[in-house]
């Protein structure tokens, strides 16, 4: 059994670190040695794994040295791969992250073999056997067959009494659908432009329409922290000080992966929130989840400092 089952938009991610952006046209522009990291969905994977939880990833990947570095990585930081798959003649997603040296950044990248993900691609037996999904909803902007598939994960998932967490990222305003599902057995993780892409409205009408659901919605909001919104209520959880950050790129991630956490390993949703914002503050340090240090202790001590009280 897993604790945590991630599906959908398995990256490799290549950093770049630049003096400044932007780069125009006709720059010669000379970097450091590249960074080589899994990005995308398989950064929470990675970071979850850290936390202490028995991760596998389910996804589609080009049959291209990409896939071949992606998964020895994920191996490495202790992530199942059986499940993913190898698609011939394709190329594995990936995302050339470029950051200067005020930590801003420009992405240049293409969705490779991750779009043709299907319901096929993932038995029913798996999601059972877990006893929480992650999906990301990435690439269901991009691709209907994504869309279709994580639709169908999401209400096998709920059918069994599984607790589904989907951050939908930018496809927020296109699977609105999925909230109704997820009310009662799910809790949408999304920041801010795409609280506001869900329902077309400003962010304070957004978090009126989440109270009056009565669903379960987390709104991350970078230095400010996160929006707690539950049963009608909301709360803000706040975030420690980080004076300088390296890079933001995958700080959201590194929230979603420890809000599982906590909540799987018994924190209170309002806990869980704290011990999010805390493990994303330390990402901001790092370029790769690789980088992270073991953190299988840190949900226990957070236990013991907040309890399990909302």
């Amino acid at each position: 059994m897993f604790d945590l089952l991630v599906v959908s938009d398995c990256v490799l991610d290549v950093y770049y670190r630049v003096k400044k952006l932007p780069i125009r046209a006709y720059d010669l522009v000379v970097t450091n040695e590249p960074v080589l990291s899994p990005g995308g969905a398989c950064n929470a994977a990675i970071i979850a794994s850290k936390l202490g939880l028995k991760v596998a990833v389910v996804d589609k990947l080009g049959d291209d040295p990409f896939s071949t570095l992606l998964i020895s990585m994920l191996e490495k930081a202790g992530v199942y791969t059986g499940f993913l798959k190898r698609m011939s003649s394709s190329y594995t997603t990936v995302s050339n992250n470029i950051i200067d040296e005020q930590g801003r950044h420009a992405f240049l990248g293409y969705v490779g073999a991750g779009a043709y993900l299907t319901p096929s691609d993932i038995d029913e037996q798996v999601i059972k056997s877990s006893k929480a999904i992650f999906v990301s909803g990435f690439n269901a902007a991009y691709s209907n067959s994504v869309k279709e598939t994580i639709t169908r994960i999401i209400k096998a998932s709920i059918d069994n009494g599984i607790i589904v967490f989907l951050d939908p990222g930018p496809a927020a305003g296109y699977i609105r659908e999925l909230v109704t599902f997820l009310k009662t057995s799910g809790i949408l993780l999304l920041n801010g432009k795409e609280a506001k892409a869900l329902y077309g409205l400003s962010l304070k009408d957004t978090v009126k329409v989440m109270r009056m659901s009565g669903g379960h919605f987390i709104i991350k909001l970078g230095s400010r922290g996160a929006l707690l919104i539950s049963n009608g209520k909301s709360r803000r959880c706040p975030t420690r000080e980080v004076k300088h950050a390296l890079t933001t790129i995958g700080a959201g991630d590194a929230f979603d992966a420890a809000y599982i956490a906590g909540v799987l390993k018994g924190l209170s949703n309002y806990g869980a929130c704290m011990l999010a914002n805390y493990v994303a503050s330390l990402k901001l340090s790092v370029l790769s989840p690789m980088d992270m240090p073991n953190m299988s202790n840190l949900t226990a001590q957070w236990i013991r400092r907040l309890g399990n009280r909302d």
